[in-house]
């Protein structure tokens, strides 16, 4: 991290015009009002922790595509979501990482979650190079990962989303997506790779095929880039035009068996010094001493809902036996208030969002989100506050990196 860039940043860069400004730029850019709080700053990081949160998403991302945890997550599928053809490894991968001291007082990255999903791939572009644009922060901060630039990252975009597919042939699949808060997201992919976004349970199924109206007429839709959260479906109590199970004639862009694989259920296999210790209620004999220290999470559950931050005791032993298994405990990250504002020291947290072809030996890292602010919780709800909410980042050339004696 650069804590001297971001006071600099504070200090030299933004005034409240600018900020406006930005913000005004973004929604244009997008032609949707965002309904979540933007955050003031982008953060800045140097080119060696860049690298070092690219090296852990990736050794993650394919710890979870080994036969070994295929077969141990096999489980984690629930049978009415056994969607016919799933691959060996997802196609879109993020991991989210909380950055913490360590006991030398360094900052390092410590994963908080991890999902065989997409995320704001479209949205993080647009707020990273409108950031640097309008604050005037200069060409040599990147916002792309892997060494890619702004040309080569949207054509590997269009290649995962589309396929060989003609861009009307795909749709970006959500429930209600129009009232969806990651709208500027699914509008940001319409207007970089000309997909539409299509109501799940506005689909009409023929034969092994799924239309979507466009226009008066229904065609065909080939492929799918699924944004569906289940549990939305489930709590709305939605009957869809198909089954998940049933054999159709079209290709998923993020195969759904890849959201409940890759997702907290991993926590606990996966062994590697940025996991914190995790475990499934489930197979836990006798509860932590401490358990002040641990954190309840839901196994599947998006934006913090169902995170219990400070369980007690009775709080955990009055959950059903049979329900433990979608429940882990975690051990608590301390998050090292490592973000300069000029109201106050920010924590924050990282994701690397990750494409992974199939032609690839292993993902490639492409692009990053952030979210700070001062509440216990990081998802932009919990983070109203001026100085806080939704950033991206912006990275270091690898000399400025070098020689910050930043890690």
């Amino acid at each position: 991290m650069l804590p001297q860039m971001q006071r600099e940043f504070a200090q030299r860069h933004f005034t409240p015009q600018r900020y406006e400004r930005f913000r005004q730029r973004l929604e244009q850019e997008l032609g949707c009002r965002i309904e979540f709080r933007i955050c003031e700053a982008p953060i800045f990081v140097s080119d060696a922790f860049r690298r070092q949160l690219e090296q852990i998403a990736v050794e993650l991302t394919c710890a979870c595509a080994t036969p070994e945890y295929r077969a141990y997550s096999e489980e984690a599928v629930p049978p009415q979501y056994r969607v016919p053809g799933e691959p060996e490894r997802p196609l879109f991968a993020v991991v989210d990482f909380a950055i913490v001291e360590d006991s030398s007082g360094a900052l390092q990255p410590r994963v908080v979650e991890l999902q065989g999903f997409p995320s704001l791939f479209g949205y993080q572009y647009f707020y990273a190079r409108l950031a640097r644009e309008v604050y005037e922060l200069g060409e040599q901060w990147s916002y792309t990962l892997g060494g890619l630039s702004d040309e080569a990252y949207l054509q590997l975009l269009r290649r995962a989303i589309l396929g060989d597919c003609a861009p009307e042939e795909v749709v970006l699949l959500e429930y209600r997506p129009w009232q969806q808060k990651t709208l500027p997201d699914f509008l940001a992919l319409r207007r970089l790779i000309g997909i539409e976004p299509v109501d799940v349970c506005e689909l009409r199924k023929q034969g092994k095929r799924l239309y979507r109206r466009r226009g008066d007429a229904w065609v065909p839709v080939r492929r799918i880039f699924h944004r569906v959260v289940m549990e939305e479906l489930e709590q709305a109590g939605v009957e869809l035009p198909f089954e998940w199970t049933e054999e159709l004639e079209v290709e998923w862009a993020g195969h759904p068996s890849w959201y409940f694989r890759m997702s907290k259920f991993a926590l606990p296999y996966l062994k590697h010094p940025a996991v914190p210790p995790s475990w499934r209620l489930s197979e836990l004999a006798t509860l932590p001493e401490r358990l002040e220290e641990y954190v309840l999470k839901p196994l599947f559950s998006f934006a913090g809902r169902g995170v219990v931050l400070h369980p007690t005791r009775e709080q955990v032993e009055q959950l059903p036996p049979q329900e433990r298994r979608h429940y882990l405990l975690q051990q608590r990250l301390r998050y090292a208030p490592c973000i300069y504002t000029p109201v106050g020291m920010n924590t924050v947290e990282l994701r690397v969002m990750l494409i992974w072809l199939a032609e690839w030996e292993q993902p490639l890292p492409v692009m990053a989100m952030a979210r700070t602010g001062r509440a216990e919780l990081h998802g932009v709800g919990y983070n109203t506050m001026p100085w806080a909410g939704s950033s991206g980042c912006l990275f270091a050339p690898a000399a400025a990196g070098e020689h910050s004696g930043e890690p």
